[in-house]
């Protein structure tokens, strides 16, 4: 979550296709059943230039089959390598980045990473700079590019367009998987911080494609900086279920300090009633900001 344009100190799109549509591991570990399915949210926070492998081996620890990850930097000044590729690593066979911005010589965005191989993925920009108007979306663009902390220039150019308020780009990934015969739809997305009527409006656009999904099954997993009240998830509750909030217990999942936050619940996991949560947990940790969400679902028949 918070905040790419408060920390600078820190620092479309793909598709393929099959499967429904959008109108080796270690030998130890219990593998879950074909009804069973282990999903998670994390925020990596990209800024604090994270260990991705420890991040990456925490989830698999936990028998997390799929995850959606935010913050993600693709060669950018302050994590020059492909962050993705390390989360690609068995049992993981698949991975999937979408870039939201340019930035700081790179790509910033979120990713998909999954035991099993995708039968289709793409990713949709949410509406989001343009709130702030077209020309500072634009100029957030272009500082955001090139952004350099050690470049007086550049750290000015940055300076200049945050006191305008800019709204950061946003976009929601879509995948399908299939497990034992099952075909899911999996979505992840890390929607605005900047402004709580913008953000409904995207979580809105999210819940018009999830319900338009042609899969059995619907899950989305992100950042949805609901920052200002856990009532900000009610527009999920009447068509599907949500696990962070289930029986009326939030879990902190952001673990920093921000005074402009209401509520640190800010991570959800969100799935069609035709899924049950066997469990919810946070996992604490101090490999980011955010501590993973991570939710063992059952796939109903």
């Amino acid at each position: 979550m918070k905040k790419l344009l408060c920390a600078l100190c820190a620092m479309t799109l793909l598709a393929t296709a099959t499967g429904c549509s959008n109108n080796n591991a270690d030998k130890d570990k219990k593998e879950t059943s074909g009804n069973t399915l282990v999903v998670a949210s994390n925020n990596i926070d990209a800024k604090s230039q994270p260990d991705v492998d420890a991040q990456r081996k925490l989830l698999e620890e936990n028998g997390v089959e799929i995850f959606g990850l935010q913050e993600v930097d693709n060669m950018t000044r302050r994590n020059h390598y492909d962050v993705v590729s390390k989360f690609k690593v068995d049992p993981y066979k698949d991975a999937f980045f979408s870039n939201a911005i340019a930035f700081s010589g790179g790509e910033y965005g979120i990713a998909t990473v999954s035991k099993y191989e995708f039968k289709s993925k793409d990713a949709t920009k949410l509406y989001s700079d343009l709130f702030a108007g077209k020309e500072i979306a634009q100029e957030l663009a272009d500082a955001y590019k090139d952004y350099d902390p050690d470049n007086k220039e550049s750290e000015a150019k940055m300076d200049a367009v945050s006191a305008k308020n800019p709204i950061e780009p946003r976009l929601y990934q879509r995948v399908v998987i299939e497990k034992d015969g099952k075909e899911i739809a999996f979505y992840n997305t890390h929607l605005s911080y900047e402004d709580q009527k913008l953000r409904k409006q995207q979580m809105e656009t999210l819940m018009k494609a999830m319900d338009s999904d042609t899969c059995k099954y619907v899950i989305a997993v992100g950042d949805f900086n609901a920052d200002q009240s856990t009532k900000e998830f009610d527009a999920f509750k009447e068509k599907y279920h949500i696990a962070n909030g289930l029986d009326g217990k939030w879990l902190d999942t952001y673990n920093g300090v921000d005074d402009t936050m209401k509520v640190n619940s800010v991570d959800n996991i969100i799935m069609s009633k035709n899924i049950t949560i066997k469990e919810v947990k946070m996992i604490p940790s101090k490999l980011s900001d955010h501590n993973p969400l991570v939710a063992t679902l059952e796939l109903g028949e």
